[in-house]
């Protein structure tokens, strides 16, 4: 009984929380890490983002507690991802680097989304934002010249695209130029699609492509 009484104390006074020592057993910590590591990259997409919140959650179901101390590590730093101090608690990272960083990636998204939502609709807004990543693409205009200018981009009719080459073939033509094909899109006043035609061209495509 005395025994059984001596580890309470001792569970009382050492928390699991503060046992870092079992917690990369745990493959719902090392997907949580994978994830979290993941989505510091200079160029992060929103799903990542979901899969380091959700693989959290899936940690902390497991029986992780929030309060658990991660074992310390150093990420260098390198082109695409900068130094990640890897330390604190689980509950510090993901409010630090998966969830905090996901709400900000949000917000910043948002913020850039913004323009294009208020000026364009339809087809046209469809082809701009990416709703997987957020991106923003741009178009070329007649003439050629591209912008990602929101009102150019819904007062012109036509907008053009340089897609490259088809990737199941040579990207080279015969005379050593480099493949390119540019398609050509044609919009209603209410940015809905009329319809496409594309050109390849060896070379850069001439200007008159951007008729």
């Amino acid at each position: 009984m005395k025994r059984a009484f001596f580890c309470l104390v001792v569970l009382a006074a050492f928390p699991f929380s503060v046992w870092a020592q079992g917690i990369e057993e745990n493959s719902h910590y090392r997907e949580f890490k994978k994830w979290t590591v993941a989505a510091q990259h200079k160029r992060p997409t929103p799903i990542v983002y979901e899969w380091c919140v959700e693989s959290y959650n899936k940690m902390i179901a497991s029986g992780v507690l929030p309060s658990t101390q991660v074992p310390e590590e150093i990420m260098s730093e390198d082109i695409d991802f900068p130094k990640i101090e890897w330390k604190g608690t689980v509950k510090e990272l993901n409010d630090r680097l998966c969830s905090g960083g996901q709400k900000k990636l949000s917000e910043d998204i948002i913020a850039k989304q913004a323009p294009y939502k208020a000026a364009l609709k339809a087809d046209k807004l469809r082809l701009v934002i990416d709703d997987k990543t957020g991106a923003v693409y741009s178009y070329a205009l007649a003439g050629g010249k591209y912008t990602s200018d929101a009102k150019q981009l819904a007062a012109a009719r036509v907008w053009f695209l340089d897609i490259g080459a088809a990737t199941n073939e040579s990207q080279y033509c015969l005379n050593g130029g480099k493949r390119s094909s540019v398609r050509r899109y044609t919009f209603d006043a209410q940015h809905k699609l009329l319809g496409t035609t594309q050109k390849a061209y060896c070379g850069d495509p001439p200007a008159s492509a951007y008729r």
